[in-house]
């Protein structure tokens, strides 16, 4: 008899199974039912098996608790089907929800804003219909009195400023069940939000950057820093621009939790670091004393970031903070090359790591008033020019200082050029000669030359790509006098001549060891008197030419006395009298030669970190005799004075191609 009653309940079990009942009504169920085959054995008179059915019932009794919360949901996830991937649910708001918020003095309407500490809600104030912004801490922080009291601290801080351009503080309450500070209800959206969506123009970042400085210079008369200002931190109202001009009090300063005293963050608030640093000063990465200069640093960061559309600063929480302490930040102008240079100064004005560099606040208004968006003319009678692989400004004009003035050509939109150029020459004229690399295409044979004025248009193109004897296979350097044009060509090793207006002169030049051959030449350059240099790598020397190609002498430097091994060279430049500059790469200095072949001055020149060392040195002088030299692929562009001092180090914040030094006259900007 047992064992058809072992049976039928081990159908009745696998039927529960089929029927997916929950885990606890299952377990208890195969309990009974062993229960009930046990009593059935005991009436038949067997009771030591009933005695085992009963233990086992037991057993399955008190695990059934177990099975529910542990085995049975991973026999529960066995006999489901695979579901469909389904996107996440919508992340729940932190915070009290509106239905649980009950305040005495106003009615909660709807929230909306939250942040790491607490939630803004919209609320109307009983007494007279006002809709006022309650901040309201999260319930967790209430039990930290320091918390509280620096919670407190803003409303005390805010109900004490008067300025249009600072959120109004009405009132607040700390009491057991109620705490809130009730603020003026902003209707807009905040800069961040507008920097995401619609980055405002820059005829709009000077006025909302003008009313926030305003609105700092109240604060920090009354000996308060704000320290924490950042897009998010500033509201720009519905409505703050009319006919181009921002409206009093169109831009609202806000969150001053942190205003007073010791600095407060979320790191020494939660424990934890939440987001970024971009916007802290140095001094306050650091952990030194912060003060109003601070918050011009910051206010400098957050104008940076809404004329080139990108923060100065990226990456986790420790680049961030190193690059704010030891990192210059790109200039404005290098970023997006249509900011103003005035514009651009102001910003790496306020952006100094150094706080007594800073501009004051009445500085900044004032330059802010005097104009920073029309951009200073560029009246140099010289301009460093270089050629680099940025699609926007890929031949720009650069001051004595290094830093980016003009841009001549771009490699997108109207008139840009296919390619930024492999090798820059200049004539005396305000002529500049451009080499850009293109191959065939189909029917189109490309012209690797061209000619452009000083303002960067275009005049003439001539110089095809082809193996023909006044063509060109890949021309990595140019040279230009009042007669002539000489493109260097790395694959053929020959020398191409050409006229002013492009007509082709001949060439000389080709493979070989030397006297009039080239084993892998690098830069050809040319001098006032007509005489033509070309330096030749592998030969380990400067070859010397007539301007019609012939040759005449060459210039090299032995490794000692007694040795016949000639140094590495990799380097040359002739300037507008006729002085050769030569970089010897074992000595790691360029030479000075004078007209009658004497070495003169000697300027050190050491390789950086990250500059090739397979690559030339690139160099030109100007008119008062300073020498520029930059690695060819590199970024940092030196300027030495005519006696061999370095006088500066300049980035170009982009790997320079190219270099000479044209002559504008008086070209305007």
């Amino acid at each position: 008899m047992s064992g058809p009653l072992l049976l039928a309940g081990l159908f009745v079990v696998s039927l529960l199974l089929l029927l997916r009942l929950p885990e606890r009504v299952l377990g208890v169920t195969v309990a009974l039912i062993v229960t009930a085959v046990g009593v059935g054995v005991a009436a038949l008179g067997t009771p030591d098996r009933a005695q085992s059915a009963l233990v086992v019932a037991a057993l399955l009794l008190g695990a059934s608790v177990i099975t529910a919360e542990v085995a049975w949901p991973r026999v529960r996830a066995l006999r489901r089907r695979p579901a469909r991937k389904q996107a996440p649910p919508p992340p729940v708001l932190s915070g009290p929800r509106t239905t649980e918020i009950n305040f005495s003095e106003y009615e909660v309407l709807d929230r909306i804003g939250i942040g790491g500490m607490g939630s803004v809600y919209r609320a109307r104030r009983q007494s007279d219909g006002r809709v006022v912004a309650l901040k309201v801490p999260q319930e967790k922080y209430l039990a930290d009195a320091k918390f509280v009291k620096r919670f407190y601290r803003e409303a005390e801080v805010l109900r004490r400023l008067a300025h249009p351009n600072i959120v109004k503080v009405y009132d607040y309450k700390a009491e057991e069940n109620e705490h809130y500070i009730a603020m003026e209800y902003l209707d807009g959206e905040s800069l961040e939000q507008l920097l995401e969506q619609t980055p405002p123009s820059y005829e709009q970042s000077v006025q909302i950057i003008r009313a926030i400085a305003d609105a700092l210079r109240h604060i920090h008369a009354q000996n308060i820093v704000h320290r924490d200002i950042k897009p998010g931190n500033v509201m720009v109202l519905r409505g703050a621009f009319k006919d181009g001009r921002l409206r009093e009090g169109g831009v609202k300063l806000m969150d001053f939790g942190i205003a007073v005293g010791k600095v407060l963050t979320r790191l020494t608030m939660t424990g934890a670091r939440v987001g970024t640093p971009i916007y802290m000063a140095p001094e306050q990465a650091k952990g030194n004393k912060v003060d109003a200069r601070s918050d011009v640093y910051s206010l400098g960061l957050v104008f940076y970031e809404m004329v080139t559309g990108t923060t100065a600063f990226k990456g986790s929480y420790e680049a961030v903070v190193h690059q704010q302490v030891f990192e210059q930040a790109r200039p404005p102008k290098q970023v997006k090359l249509d900011v103003p240079g005035r514009m651009n100064d102001l910003i790496l004005h306020m952006i100094e790591k150094d706080p007594a560099a800073r501009p004051t606040l009445d500085e900044i208004i004032d330059a802010i008033d005097a104009g920073v968006l029309e951009d200073e003319r560029f009246d140099d009678p010289w301009a460093v020019t270089i050629s680099v692989g940025e699609r926007q400004g890929a031949l720009r004009l650069l001051d004595a200082s290094g830093r980016l003035r003009l841009s001549l050509r771009d490699l997108q939109g109207e008139g840009a050029l296919p390619a930024a150029p492999s090798a820059l020459a200049s004539t005396r004229a305000g002529d500049l000669y451009i080499a850009v690399v293109q191959y065939r295409a189909g029917g189109n044979v490309p012209s690797m030359i061209r000619k452009l004025d000083a303002a960067g248009r275009e005049l003439m193109t001539f110089g095809r790509y082809g193996l023909g004897e006044s063509e060109l296979l890949q021309p990595v350097s140019l040279a230009a006098s009042s007669e002539r044009v000489y493109a260097l060509d790395a694959e053929t090793c020959f020398v191409s001549m050409y006229g002013p207006n492009g007509e082709y002169l001949g060439r000389f030049g080709g493979r070989g060891t030397g006297r009039g051959t080239f084993d892998r030449p690098q830069l050809v350059a040319a001098s006032p008197a007509g005489d033509v240099y070309v330096l030749d790598t592998g030969n380990r020397q400067v070859q010397r030419f007539s301007r019609e190609g012939r040759y005449l002498s060459r210039l090299a430097f032995k490794v000692d006395r007694a040795a016949e091994e000639l140094r590495p060279l990799d380097g040359l430049a002739v300037d507008t009298e006729g002085t050769v500059y030569i970089a010897d790469a074992q000595a790691q200095k360029i030479r000075r030669i004078e007209s009658g072949g004497k070495t003169g001055v000697v300027y050190p020149i050491e390789l950086l970190q990250g500059e090739a060392e397979d690559a030339p040195w690139l160099m030109t002088v100007d008119p008062e005799g300073h020498l520029y030299v930059v690695r060819q692929g590199g970024q940092t562009l030196r300027r030495f004075a005519p006696d061999g001092r370095l006088l500066a180090t300049m980035d170009t914040y982009s790997p320079v191609l190219a270099i000479t030094m044209l002559e504008r006259g008086a070209v305007p900007a």
